[in-house]
């Protein structure tokens, strides 16, 4: 019921009489700041490619002052390219838009020099960054932007990329006080020479002053750890905060996490295991898995378990994924040429020497960390019986060698945040020993987990943008 609510409610959105702001053949009713040769129409498409510029709409349609509307706009970016899309903006001479907010397109922009950029296609710029883009260059989508009082809902194509509810009282320091949802105009945006984004369709439906804006109906948020205060700070630093480790299992789909992305501000990367015994066995379940979460704006990966998963599978399919997770909680039991047990199933086995296992296990470690992974789950992780152990067994001396190991591989470290792995003074090494980090919160269900810990672990060790992995 609730599903079939959204539909209709959306679908009677979409029909109620959209104004066409382009004319396909001019630039009448817009009006362009600095550098005015950015601009020009061809083709029946508005080009952006020049100099900074933003391209203000002024023309007749409710006087260019919109409050809550449905804005959709066709758009293809080519290589390269960095544009977006000002709504409750105003005219401005010169310089970025101070008033409103930018939705972004950006596929695969990556900035000059030291920035990295990491706000993708349906980001609203340093607020809510989407990490990885839905759409591929050169391809027209439609963007679609909702704004009902305080919520601005945005879609690529199909796909739902933000759900936001900008908060009563005073924003992050970062933001400018102008960066308010009240009304204003839209405004296109040419970055930079090298960029080149087309707009063709462009269409905007009013919406009553009465809306309300809890249609659509909106997905919790709550329940993940994700306090506006948390993910404003992160954003506006833009240091991207990822959990890639959301297992497709116990009700969890990829449209759920599409969801969860969309309302908390947390990117998420989506996964299944692989070996024998599984979920994903053969090449024909990997390439299902692909295929069926092509579209979805979410990182995908698989989480191995067997390790030999590099040379049973095709590597066509494996260089389709964005990360290979790895972890160390299967291993030879007694002994190493016993059979692998999941150290997690304590009652199927028994360590009875703490400091001979350990030493075999850090040999373990480091096998798993010579594989062709980018992530390594749970590090510093031990079985229930010897946990109690873990300053002694994990000497500085074994995390450092564990640590090197990552670097040396390329494997980015997790924070996990059900686990408790790895404690702070392993991620303290690994900071100043120059390691990446993701975070994972390693569901069973479809049930939100807390990533509180990733947070605080994040604040309290000070982990920077430059020390986040991003595939």
């Amino acid at each position: 019921m609730r599903a079939l609510l959204l539909f209709l409610t959306t679908a009677a959105l979409l029909h109620a009489n959209p104004v066409e702001l382009f004319d396909g053949k001019s630039l009448a009713g817009w009006k362009a700041s600095e550098n005015t040769g950015s601009w020009s129409v061809k083709h029946g498409a508005i080009v952006a490619n020049g100099k900074r510029s933003h391209l203000f709409y002024n023309g007749p349609v409710a006087h260019a002052d919109f409050t809550n509307f449905i804005l959709e706009i066709e758009a293809c970016a080519a290589a390269r390219s960095n544009s977006g899309v000002f709504i409750h903006t105003a005219w401005q001479k010169t310089g970025w838009p101070d008033h409103g907010y930018e939705i972004q397109i950006n596929n695969s922009y990556n900035g000059h020099g030291q920035h990295r950029e990491l706000k993708r296609t349906g980001s609203i710029y340093a607020v809510r960054n989407l990490t990885k883009s839905p759409i591929a260059d050169d391809q027209w989508f439609t963007l679609r932007i909702q704004v009902a009082g305080k919520r601005v809902i945005v879609h690529v194509d199909d796909k739902l990329a933000v759900d936001y509810i900008e908060p009563d009282g005073p924003l992050h320091p970062a933001f400018p006080p102008t960066r308010r949802l009240s009304s204003g105009t839209i405004a296109l945006q040419a970055h930079d020479p090298g960029s080149t984004v087309r707009f063709r369709r462009i269409t905007l439906t009013q919406l009553p002053a009465n809306h309300d804006p809890a249609i659509p109906l909106r997905p919790s948020a709550d329940g993940c750890g994700a306090t506006r205060d948390r993910i404003d700070s992160l954003a506006a630093r833009n240091i991207p905060f990822i959990d890639y480790h959301v297992h497709l299992r116990g009700g969890m789909t990829a449209d759920k996490a599409l969801a969860r992305q969309a309302t908390t501000g947390i990117n998420l990367g989506i996964l299944k295991n692989l070996g024998q015994g599984w979920p994903i066995e053969t090449d024909a379940q990997l390439a299902a898995f692909l295929d069926e979460t092509e579209s979805y704006p979410l990182f995908r990966g698989i989480q191995v378990n067997d390790r030999d998963w590099h040379t049973t599978h095709d590597k066509t399919l494996l260089d389709r994924l964005d990360y290979i997770l790895a972890d160390t909680m299967i291993m030879p039991m007694p002994d190493d040429n016993g059979p692998m047990t999941k150290l997690f199933e304590p009652a199927t086995y028994t360590i009875d020497d703490p400091e001979a296992w350990m030493k075999r296990y850090l040999k373990h470690n480091l096998r798993v960390l010579a594989e062709p992974c980018n992530i390594l789950a749970n590090p510093t992780y031990l079985p229930p019986s010897v946990e109690p152990l873990y300053d002694t067994l994990w000497t500085d001396e074994r995390m450092k060698l564990v640590i090197q190991a990552a670097i040396d591989n390329h494997v980015a470290l997790e924070i996990n945040a059900r686990s408790g792995f790895p404690r702070d003074r392993f991620i303290r090494h690994a900071r100043n020993m120059g390691a990446k980090f993701t975070t994972g919160s390693n569901n069973s269900d479809d049930q939100p987990v807390d990533m509180s810990r990733c947070f605080k672990a994040y604040q309290s060790h000070r982990i920077t943008k430059a020390q986040t992995w991003v595939p």
